[in-house]
């Protein structure tokens, strides 16, 4: 069994950390100069269209009410280790995507939980004891699987799906879901139809 935790809103979650009037408002964190970009944006933002990688002008135009915080990435990067210290304290077996996900190969925890949806929800809960941010944990028995459970369970949730449940959980998705999956490569899938 294999776990994808991704840490949701990373970088705008960690900003609310010490600012709690932050906390249910649309807020991004990106450069803040005319050629800025967004980073990451929280989910009331998202309501608004406003995406990571998008300018920040078009952000403000898209929602009038956005805070957008310059980034702080050495703050990031310490709050990153803290959240892969505690994916280290469940297994040894850690493959890191970025700052703020990871797969866990949760297979030797077998006699220690009754299941591996037990050990996600058990990452998640340390998660927020300790560090007071939100994941998102997709469980399955193959990576690609669960990147796209992780997804699905988003915004601070889990989604386990069985092997026996794959193709039924992959036919009901778009192939723009897929994992790598870009505009030019979704041209490309759209001409095969």
């Amino acid at each position: 069994p294999i776990l994808h935790v991704d840490m949701d809103s990373f970088f705008v979650e960690v900003e609310r950390l010490g600012r709690p009037g932050l906390v249910s408002k649309p807020v991004a964190v990106g450069g803040v100069g005319p050629r800025g970009v967004i980073a990451s944006a929280s989910y009331e933002a998202r309501e608004f269209g406003v995406r990571s990688a998008q300018p920040t002008a078009t952000a403000r135009r898209l929602c009038d009410e956005l805070i957008v915080i310059p980034p702080d990435h050495a703050r990031y990067g310490d709050v990153s280790a803290d959240v892969f210290a505690i994916f280290r304290s469940f297994t040894p077996l850690v493959e890191g995507l970025s700052l703020d996900e990871a797969f866990l190969d949760v297979g030797g925890l077998r006699l220690h939980f009754e299941s591996p949806v037990a050990v996600g929800e058990a990452v998640r809960k340390e998660i927020r004891a300790q560090l007071q941010l939100p994941a998102s944990v997709g469980v399955a028995a193959v990576k690609f699987v669960a990147k796209l459970a992780s997804e699905a369970a988003k915004p601070n949730g889990l989604r386990h799906v069985a092997r026996e449940d794959q193709k039924e959980f992959l036919r009901g998705l778009p192939a723009s879901a897929m994992w790598g999956v870009g505009p030019a490569t979704m041209a490309a899938l759209e001409r095969l139809g």
